[in-house]
Parts: C-alpha cells; structure tokens; sequence
C-alpha cells in the first residue's frame, strides 16, 4: 500500500496509525524481513509516510508490535494483539509512553494513563478527636410480610456487642434480643455520655430502637422535617446514651 490508512489517532500531536498491519502505515520500504536479535526471530518492516519513518518489529509468535519512529522524533511503542485472529488488526492494545490504549475493530474502547502525584503526607492524629463511641447494625429477615430483627451488633474500634434473637414457640422473641442488646452496651459504656451511630438510624434502625428503649430509662427523640436525627436515652445513675444517624452526617464531611 502506498497511502497511510485513515484510522489514525492523535498522541503528542502526531497522528499515529491504528493497525498492527506494516502495510497500513504507509509506502513500504521493507517488508518483514527476518532477523535474529536476543536469540529471538524478529520480523522487521521500514514504512515512509510523509516526513516519517516507520521501524515496526514484529515478534513473540506475530502478536507483539515493537514500533519506532526513525529520526530526530524519539517515540517508540508496543501493540500487542488481543486476539489469536491474525487477520485482525485492529484489536489490539498499545502502550504508549504513559498511556495504554485499547482499540476495539480500530476504534478507541479504553484509555489508561499514568498521572504524576504527590505523595500521600502522614497526617497526625486530632488530639480533640473523639474515638470513643460505638457503631450498631441491625440484621433482619423478611416473615410473612413482615421486617423481623434477629441480630443486633455493635463495635467500639476494639471489641463487640452481639445479641442473637431466640426463637420461642416458632415466634422470634424481639422484646429480649433488644433487652439483651441494650444491657450488654450499658455495661460497656462509661458514666456520662456515650454515643452510638447507625448508618440508617432515621429510616430504619431507629424505628426498632424506639419501641424497646422505653422501658430502660427515659426515652428522648430528637426529629427535624420528619427524619428522626437522634435517640437520647438517659438511665438511671450517671449513664447517658444517644444514638445518632450516620448516614445523615455524611453531607458534613
């Protein structure tokens, strides 16, 4: 072939043929000539097209493309087929300085690049930082229509509080899974006040919480436009514990 193909895409303002093919690249000069180099057969082909020339070494059994433009440009690539069809060849991916290009029947499917970055700086630690709070999840299983709590967990950083639900005559016992709960986070908190988020508090966690929590202390919702924001629950002594939405915390961040 004596012109360049028209599938080309554009790399540091050059336009770059997009083929494997030698003879897509231009007026061919060589055309896979064999050589040995590294105890490797290499098969070599020198293509023109305009003011340049092309080097193209083709090797590891046809599907590597080593690719060098002669002359004062210093750009060199590799195309690597994605294929075993060797009369494709116009799948392939080219690694390109920092890029990587992947081309789908000639067309551009992907476009990786390496970008330079500053390293991540270690950053100290908040002294006024307040770790000392608790995460809860709630587990439930779906019966007969109904959203049924079984498992009630939470976690401090270090350890956790886990409270299983039993069942009592096939019926799964609510009234001491959250009893149990709130008895074992008691224990774990300090006298003052302690916090404890769940992710969904406003919209689910919370309306399970409500019901069982009243019978512990006095009881002190906290809601704004309709979403529950907080759960206070203070006990009777010196304990105080609120529950808070997580979830609802995010947009702050």
């Amino acid at each position: 072939m004596n012109e360049k193909v028209s599938a080309t895409h554009s790399f540091n303002n050059m336009n770059l043929p997009v083929s494997m093919d030698p003879r897509d690249y231009g007026k061919v000069l060589v055309l896979n000539h064999l050589i040995m180099e590294n105890d490797e057969m290499i098969y070599r082909s020198i293509v023109e097209s305009g003011n340049k020339t092309f080097r193209i070494d083709i090797s590891k059994d046809l599907m590597v493309n080593t690719v060098r433009i002669q002359g004062a440009v210093n750009l060199e690539w590799t195309d690597t087929r994605l294929s075993r069809d060797l009369e494709d060849s116009y799948t392939f991916k080219r690694e390109i300085k920092k890029s990587t290009i992947y081309f789908l029947d000639g067309e551009i499917a992907l476009r990786k690049q390496l970008l330079p970055a500053k390293p991540f700086l270690k950053a100290s630690a908040d002294p006024k930082l307040n770790c000392d709070f608790h995460t809860l999840d709630i587990e439930t299983i779906k019966k007969e229509g109904k959203i049924i709590p079984y498992l009630i967990c939470a976690y401090d950083g270090k350890d956790y509080i886990s409270s299983y639900a039993q069942q009592v005559d096939g019926v799964i016992d609510q009234k001491t899974l959250f009893n149990s709960f709130f008895e074992l986070l008691l224990s774990k908190v300090k006298p003052g006040i302690s916090y404890v988020y769940a992710h969904n508090l406003s919209g689910f966690d919370g309306i399970f919480l409500m019901k069982h929590l009243l019978s512990h202390g006095k009881v002190k919702p906290l809601l704004f436009n309709g979403k529950l924001i907080s759960i206070q629950v203070k006990v009777l002594g010196s304990k105080t514990i609120v529950f808070k939405d997580s979830y609802l915390l995010l947009p702050y961040l």
